[in-house]
């Protein structure tokens, strides 16, 4: 009478076979039943046919090896050995003694598998297992309950990387530990790189072939030898580098890879049971957490950069759009933009200042830079730089605003309305007014972050920007709005306008049409 027999838990177990046929699984229902994590639910069965017993395979998730090879289904010889996950089933024609077999191999642990057998699925209700497989998931569990938390505490990437280091030479006797990282192109990009005593290695002899199955198929891997199983003989890596004992699982968060953990033991085959797999793989689905934690943690840091950056030179309108650029991968480049320059300044200022401490002096200039940037931000333009005791400001960049001659006018007025309410309060302390002269001019521009490797400022450059310095310090007298020729045409038509005639500008050639707003006609209301 024919049989299998195998070994399981440090026993030699044995079925006898008659007619019919042997379901082989780790479900309950089957006729043969082997409790393991590498042995797919239906995996195989043994049937009798005509010419004797056949095995045929299930499609099963690791395959079915007879006598070293994969096969879907072989007619079954004296002394054939099955490999059924972890487990080699020995087929014999006839009835033998039995004796103590052991078995290894390389099998693969699905994701899917592992949420269902440790209640990871929603809405899955448990059943009944045998001790052993509730004993093993108590004990993973067990180990992994002192790792979460502290790798959950932690908010930067780096020391999470870290932290993983130390959990895996705690947990696992592995010689070598790597976590590599998958770039936004799919590249894996290793982050940290550990030996056992805790130095740092240079490189990752992670086998390619590994990584790509563990990342495509979502499934953790566990191999006795490397050098000696089909399905990476092929590898290149595996060869150089004597890769044997060896575990790589998926780092997974929300069903997405975005690494993966590998260990090994280069000089030692059979060092890794299943029971290290399932901690490998818990681990990895607890660092995922972790550092998809940090990597946010990170993005919030250093988009609350930005936002300080940008909130010295834009409305709070601007920088939400420059933010949403920068997120969607749009960065800050150079380019030419037509644009209005406004420069405004203090009338008198060196000597008002003269007799002033100078702690009175930063606070004046405070006062007066904070009701500027106000108005300046109000029609959402950029302040480009304080000068001395004048602000530099430009409208028509980052965004595009087409009507970005009128936005400066606009700002413009409202330094005087806000000037005027300053004024009122400097009176009722006892204080003189302030004055302030203003010039506004369009243009084409380079407009960008513009600077040296050390220093870089958000700026525009080129002609406007020097016409609108000239007519504001040689042309606009206290209290004036002065424009150029180019913003007089943008708004002519939307605002009372005086032409002043034509005049020459010191560095420039030819003389210029120059034009004031006469902010006298207008009332608040229109500003």
């Amino acid at each position: 009478m024919a049989e299998l027999r195998w070994q399981d838990s440090g026993e030699t177990r044995h079925v006898e076979l008659e007619e019919g046929s042997y379901r082989i699984g780790r479900s309950s229902d089957n006729e043969i039943v082997l409790k393991d994590f590498s042995v797919s639910r239906r995996h195989a069965r043994v049937e009798r046919r005509a010419d004797g017993w056949w095995v045929v395979d299930e499609g099963s998730t690791n395959g079915l090896k007879l006598n070293g090879g994969y096969v879907s289904e072989a007619l079954l010889g004296d002394g054939d050995r099955l490999q059924i996950g972890n487990f080699e089933l020995r087929f014999c024609s006839t009835r033998l003694p039995l004796e103590t077999e052991v078995g290894s191999s390389t099998f693969l642990r699905p994701l899917a598998e592992f949420r269902a057998d440790f209640r990871l699925e929603r809405g899955e209700v448990p059943t009944k297992e045998s001790s052993a497989a509730s004993s093993r998931r108590e004990r993973v569990l067990e180990a992994l309950a002192q790792v979460a938390r502290t790798l959950l505490e932690v908010e930067e990437l780096e020391p999470v990387l870290e932290k993983v280091m130390e959990a895996i030479f705690a947990q696992l006797p592995a010689d070598r530990a790597y976590v590599l990282l998958f770039t936004p192109e799919g590249k894996a990009e290793l982050r940290i790189a550990r030996s056992r005593g805790g130095a740092n290695l240079e490189e990752a002899p992670v086998s390619q072939t590994i990584l790509e199955l563990v990342a495509r198929q979502k499934v953790a891997v566990l191999t006795s030898d490397a050098q000696v199983d089909e399905r990476f003989a092929a590898g290149l890596s595996v060869r150089l580098h004597q890769i044997r004992s060896a575990m790589c699982a998926p780092l997974w968060h929300r069903d997405s890879v975005i690494g993966v953990l590998f260990v090994d033991t280069p000089l030692a085959t059979g060092c890794f049971t299943a029971e290290h797999l399932d901690i490998l793989t818990a681990l990895a689905n607890y660092s995922a957490v972790a550092i998809d934690r940090a990597r946010l943690n990170d993005s919030i840091r250093e988009e609350r950069r930005v936002r300080e950056r940008l909130c010295r030179y834009h409305s709070p309108a601007v920088v939400e759009v420059i933010v949403d650029r920068k997120r969607a991968g749009d960065t800050d480049r150079i380019e030419t933009r037509e644009v209005s320059v406004l420069f405004a300044d203090i009338v008198g200022f060196t000597s008002r200042c003269e007799n002033m401490p100078p702690t009175e002096v930063a606070r004046f200039l405070a006062e007066f830079f904070s009701l500027a940037s106000e108005s300046v931000f109000e029609f959402g333009g950029t302040i480009d730089k304080f000068i001395g005791d004048a602000v530099m400001a430009f409208f028509g960049a980052p965004l595009t605003q087409p009507d970005h001659a009128e936005r400066a006018v606009r700002a413009a007025l409202g330094i005087r309305r806000r000037l005027a309410a300053w004024n009122r309060s400097r009176r009722e302390q006892g204080l003189d007014e302030v004055e302030v002269r203003a010039a506004i001019n369009s243009g084409v521009v380079v407009v960008g972050e513009i600077g040296s490797e050390m220093r870089v400022d958000y700026t525009v450059l080129g002609n406007p920007v020097n016409v609108a310095a000239r007519l504001e310090e040689l042309v606009a007298k206290p209290g004036q709005i002065v424009i150029g020729e180019q913003t007089y045409r943008a708004v002519e038509n939307l605002f009372p306008v005086e032409h002043l005639g034509e005049v020459p500008l010191r560095g420039l050639q030819g003389r210029l049409h120059t034009y004031r707003i006469r902010a006298e006609e207008l009332t608040e209301g229109i500003v």
